[in-house]
């Protein structure tokens, strides 16, 4: 079963974006192919760049269109489309996607600016009763 995990970000010491780009590292080194499912184009773009430049020591592997020939390990992607078999997805969107269930992990962000959006997938996720962890930034 899907596992779920809520980041409640402290804004006073941790920005969405850069806890993004961690994210997407962490889930690179330990070889988990990642969906990075965003809000728009514009978001797609933003952390596109942001993950080239985000840690100087660091590189994380990732596109916003994906080939048939190779499959990204960070799939940046605006459209609920889902391609090969990735195991976390990281939710920026304001609506659960309807295959979320096909992941071993599904990461949501809590920001200032989301909470009731959070709120929201919280209750969503545990009245079909998936495991919930939260965790504070």
């Amino acid at each position: 079963m899907t596992r779920i995990d809520f980041y409640q970000l402290d804004p006073n010491r941790h920005s969405q974006d850069r806890i993004v780009c961690q994210l997407c590292q962490k889930a690179y080194e330990s070889k988990q192919h990642t969906l990075l499912l965003t809000q728009s184009p514009e978001q797609s773009s933003h952390l596109d760049r942001l993950l080239w430049v985000f840690k100087d020591d660091s590189f994380v592997p990732h596109d916003v269109h994906e080939s048939a020939e190779f499959e990204t390990p960070v799939l940046i992607h605006n459209a609920p489309d889902p391609k090969g078999d990735r195991q976390l997805l990281i939710n920026l969107a304001a609506t659960i996607p309807d295959y979320f269930a096909q992941f071993e992990r599904v990461i949501e962000l809590v920001t200032e600016d989301n909470k009731s959006q959070a709120r929201a997938h919280y209750h969503y996720y545990r009245e079909r009763g998936y495991p919930i962890k939260h965790h504070a930034l």
